[in-house]
């Protein structure tokens, strides 16, 4: 009997360690795949007062030319305004500029596809009041997705330039571009090393069975 099990050693455990040389080697082969990402929007932002320091501001923003079919952008951003200089900060976290008690913000591109990005923002920008102009400029991080962009992530870049209505109540509009990468990992699936794996184990108590029927 100790002669069958020795044998049952010397093929079960190399294979065994094959098989989790092959897991190993699949984890390793995982590759993200990266989606340069640019476009043009023509930005309308909706600036709703909380009080003399911050505002909530919602975005919407169209495009003739980004990629993907991700033509469509909406947000809700939070400001804190020094007027002396004209500097706005945002942040879809409200946390983050110092307000509390208000729901989380978000950013999101898409469009009349399947394609969706999501995530958080942060920027500044400088308003003239004399001239009724404004630039900024700030980071999208992507934090997920839909279709191609299932589980992405990433940092878009973008650059903003703003007209100001002399009229408060009036949005303020804008031309902006979009810029940066977008990565998707993919989610692992069941492999064939799992399935190498299932096959392997059933053989080993297949051959302990005979083993132990053939010392009897």
């Amino acid at each position: 009997m100790l002669t069958v099990l020795r044998s049952y050693a010397a093929w079960f455990v190399p294979a065994a360690l094959t098989l989790l040389s092959f897991g190993s080697g699949n984890e390793k082969a995982i590759a993200q795949t990266l989606f340069p990402f640019s476009g043009n929007y023509d930005v309308t932002i909706a600036v709703e007062p909380i009080n003399e320091k911050f505002s909530r501001a919602i975005e919407r923003a169209v495009s003739t030319d980004a990629l993907y079919g991700l033509t469509e952008y909406n947000g809700l951003v939070y400001a804190l305004t020094d007027f002396s200089t004209g500097l706005f900060t945002f942040n879809t976290d409200p946390t983050a500029i110092g307000l509390e008690g208000f729901p989380e913000g978000f950013i999101e591109f898409s469009g009349s596809g399947a394609n969706k990005v999501s995530g958080t923002a942060t920027a500044t920008a400088l308003i003239d009041f004399v001239n009724l102009r404004g630039s900024g400029s700030g980071s999208l991080i992507i934090t997920g997705g839909e279709g191609i962009f299932r589980g992405a992530t990433g940092i878009l870049d973008f650059f903003e330039n703003d007209t100001i209505s002399p009229n408060p109540n009036d949005p303020i509009r804008g031309q902006a571009l979009v810029t940066g990468t977008i990565k998707v990992v993919p989610e692992p699936e069941t492999g064939v090393g799992t399935l190498v794996g299932i096959g392997l184990i059933g053989a080993g108590f297949m051959l302990r069975r005979r083993c132990f029927r053939s010392a009897s």
